[in-house]
């Protein structure tokens, strides 16, 4: 599969794959298409839900309390699967998994959610502990809470984990520069694909059925895998590029993988950008959320949540591709450092910017109404823009170039190591974030996000410093790891030539 061709300056920039390659790279493509499709989907129907019911701190209380705990548990059972199955086990057993789970929130959670919500414990905890009604709200509507989490464990296991695992296994370090950048134009396919669907007039007045379409993007999801699977093992020659050494396999529990992620300072850096990206982009939205939730309210229209939540998604898309067909190659030749740095410094700006706003923007608002406009209407376009934005830089950059860094690594430390980052990790910011903002409402906003916005731009821009920080480090260590890498590469070749 390799070959001496270069490509042109037009060729290199927006498509630098060669045609041999398509046979590995298009059933990838595809398969991020139905991913991102169904991440897309789900995260937009669990937000749009629970603004609908129950309010924006129900959201950070539920992130508080019960994200990262169900994300440890699952973390648990994923490794206790991955020790007893292979690779197609447990991606399988993942796909499958979430299939019942989102068929049953089809059928009966979602439909029945007004007859499971519990109004007369949540009222009565209210009147007693009226600072804390974002926790009741959050048990109240639990089965919305039980979706909410579930679509949060796509993001981390199908994603994340089970599909980038895949993915590193079957890609060689020089396919992945050229590779990942535009894997991530179908992620932004999957975006708009799933925006779109958010646009059908029966899904806009009723969310909870464009979970079908899910359901199908998983069904072909575990066909496409299985089919590409049996190809890979009819011919492993043409699929394994790079053959690495073998390393000896130690099965880990839970604790001890998270003890060999502390004891590793290269995870452990990989561990600061996730929790960083998570972190931000949750104290973000907290702030940008709570003018949606006013906005909806004002305007009196459910559907006007669809709305905000098909634009957006279809932006991320179109704006993650334009990021990836003209500017990505450019970026990523500069180097990984320079790539993995242009998340933290796009969301620095948009971040700044977005403050000012919430800032100064009422000092506008004789001039807005002049144009029919309101200054909260302006704060959630602009905040749409600036979440578009950043998600858009992220999936084309972040992600790629994290996932570039685990590939030197032996296979112990990818599987372990990339499950505990990307498993708890990913979690870990969103909660802190969301333990940050439920505290300092609780204690100075008198349970709203309004009254502490000033703290939380602080955080965000303490936290993309360190992130910045730890990129820096990173980047000196990858490439090491990268030497050690193709030196255990050529010392393969010559056992193999040898023999």
């Amino acid at each position: 599969m390799t070959t001496k061709k270069e490509f042109g300056n037009i060729r290199g920039t927006m498509f630098p794959i060669h045609k041999s390659e398509l046979r590995k790279f298009l059933p990838m493509a595809f398969m991020f298409i139905l991913i991102s499709f169904c991440y897309s989907l789900t995260r937009s129907l669990k937000d749009m839900n629970m603004l609908k019911e129950a309010g924006t701190t129900a959201i950070y209380w539920l992130k508080a309390v019960a994200i990262t705990p169900s994300m440890i548990f699952f973390t648990i059972l994923y490794g206790k699967v991955s020790r007893s199955t292979g690779r197609d086990g447990r991606f399988n057993a993942v796909m499958i998994y979430f299939f019942t789970f989102f068929t049953l929130s089809l059928l009966f959670l979602l439909p029945q959610k007004e007859t499971l919500q519990l109004s007369n414990f949540s009222k009565m905890m209210e009147a007693k502990w009226p600072s804390l009604i974002g926790l009741w709200r959050a048990i109240c509507y639990w089965p919305i809470s039980l979706f909410y989490i579930h679509a949060e464990a796509w993001g981390t296991f199908a994603l994340s984990v089970v599909f980038w695992t895949f993915v590193n296994e079957i890609t060689g370090v020089n396919q992945a520069k050229r590779f990942y950048s535009f894997l991530s134009i179908s992620g932004a396919i999957g975006s708009i694909l799933a925006g779109s669907i958010l646009k059908l007039e029966s899904i806009r007045t009723n969310f909870d059925q464009s979970l079908q379409f899910v359901i199908i993007a998983i069904v072909l999801l575990l066909i496409v895998y299985n089919y590409f699977t049996s190809d890979i093992k009819a011919n492993p020659a043409y699929y394994q590029i790079e053959k690495k050494a073998k390393k000896i396999k130690v099965k880990m529990s839970f604790m001890e993988s998270i003890r060999f992620l502390a004891k590793s300072r290269y995870l452990t850096l990989i561990s600061i950008l996730v929790i960083g990206y998570g972190l931000m982009i949750a104290l973000f939205e907290a702030v940008y959320k709570s003018q949606v939730e006013k906005y909806a309210k004002m305007i009196g229209d459910d559907t006007i949540l669809a709305s905000i939540y098909s634009d957006q998604q279809i932006a991320v898309g179109i704006i993650a591709i334009v990021v990836a067909l003209f500017l990505a190659t450019p970026i990523l030749k500069r180097g990984w450092k320079f790539a993995a740095s242009v998340t933290p410094v796009t969301a620095l700006v948009m971040t700044l910017l977005f403050f000012t706003f919430l800032r100064f923007g009422s000092d506008l608002d004789e001039f807005l109404k002049s144009m029919h406009i309101t200054a909260l209407y302006m704060a959630v376009q602009i905040g749409i823009y600036n979440v578009v934005l950043i998600k858009s830089v992220k999936y084309v950059l972040f992600d790629p170039t994290k996932e570039a860094v685990y590939i030197p690594l032996d296979e112990e430390t990818k599987v372990r190591g990339k499950a505990a980052v990307d498993g708890v990790g990913a979690r870990l910011g969103k909660s802190l974030a969301s333990l940050l903002i439920t505290g300092m409402s609780t204690l100075f906003g008198g349970g709203g996000i309004e009254a502490i916005r000033t703290p939380i731009v602080l955080i965000i821009i303490t936290v993309i410093i360190l992130w910045l920080l730890a990129v820096r480090t990173l980047g000196k260590l990858k490439t090491a790891a990268e030497e050690k890498y193709k030196a255990e590469l050529e010392e393969v070749n010559k056992v193999v030539v040898t023999n």
